[in-house]
């Protein structure tokens, strides 16, 4: 049986732990240029920004390259300070990520108050609970390593966030997929899962259960929160997913689509949940058109015809001649 408490065992899982941070903060690089297009758009000003997608990746990739700095450290540093700013940038990613999934889900329920409010509540809650656990680890630094380690968690308060966080997307997973059975009648599973979106919702809900249940087993310091830089950069890169796969839409577009009996009455106002429409909707019901065919006519292609014609061209000649001849006219 592993002791998971040896020496050489905690050697093996602290390289683990480095290899898995470095991959991940590549994956997540390689999904920024991936999604160079909306970003270029947003520095454009095409787009709009939205703080909470922007918080949520500029904060995964400071947690991130943090955390990979802090592996191959020089000189003894603070390390407590560092690991603080690490999973305050997490945790912050994190959050982000949740309340994007969340704006996401009431745009689908079209901004319902009964569905928004507890919703909102809830992402409050969790902000909470997040920003308590930014306090949960302390640092000191390795001489022999020069890196800094982490030597104790307070695991109660790591496990509450996991799967308190876990049990939140779960949640905007269940009332996202309701959402969308309520929206479009027909869609099969497959529909929702590729082309609403709602792959994304499941990868922010699984990426927490590993975290979730190493931080129970309890293992090892280091194995308590390997799994924390996997989880909070997958749900960073479903989260902002959500927001990058957008159409591309105006302030001022209008997709509502109208319904013929609608077609002759004031226009309402744009639905929220079909602004949100992803590149692939191609299931909703195409909008009722109107085709007006014109002639072009023009003057030249009447031939002149004879006198008395209604297309014959008016000249002072057609007149009465009481009406042309002056000298008539003095004499009488």
């Amino acid at each position: 049986m592993v002791n998971w408490t040896a020496p050489e065992e905690l050697a093996k899982d602290k390289a683990a732990y480095v290899n898995i941070t470095f991959a991940f903060f590549g994956l997540y690089i390689w999904e920024v240029f991936q999604t160079s297009d909306f970003e270029l758009a947003v520095l454009q000003r095409r787009r709009k920004i939205r703080w909470h997608w922007s918080s949520c990746s500029c904060a995964a990739i400071a947690s991130s390259s943090q955390l990979m700095a802090s592996f191959s450290v020089m000189k003894p540093i603070n390390c407590q300070a560092l690991y603080t700013f690490i999973s305050w940038a997490g945790n912050m990613s994190l959050m982000c990520a949740s309340t994007t999934l969340m704006f996401r889900t009431i745009a689908v329920w079209e901004r319902k108050l009964p569905v928004a409010i507890p919703l909102a509540v809830l992402c409050l809650a969790l902000w909470a609970l997040l920003w308590r656990g930014v306090f949960i680890m302390t640092a000191e630094y390795d001489p022999a390593s020069m890196a800094c380690v982490v030597s104790t968690t307070k695991r109660l308060l790591l496990t509450i966030t996991f799967w308190a966080t876990m049990g939140y997307n779960l949640v905007l997973t269940v009332v996202h997929v309701v959402g969308l059975m309520r929206r479009d009648h027909g869609a099969t599973f497959w529909q929702m899962l590729f082309e609403d979106g709602l792959i994304c919702y499941f990868i922010a809900f699984a990426a927490n259960i590993f975290p979730a249940v190493l931080s129970i087993v309890n293992l090892n310091a280091v194995m308590n929160v390997i799994a924390a830089v996997p989880a909070a950069v997958l749900t960073a890169m479903a989260a902002c997913r959500t927001v990058t796969r957008l159409s591309e839409v105006g302030e001022d577009d209008d997709l509502y689509v109208h319904s013929v009996t609608q077609l002759s009455g004031p226009r309402p106002p744009p639905s929220a949940a079909l602004r949100l429409q992803t590149m692939k909707s191609a299931r909703y019901p195409p909008r009722p058109e109107v085709h007006v065919t014109t002639d072009h006519i023009v003057m030249e292609d009447f031939e002149p015809s004879s006198a008395g014609s209604p297309y014959t061209p008016y000249t002072p000649h057609d007149k009465p001649p009481e009406l042309t001849d002056d000298k008539a006219f003095e004499a009488v």
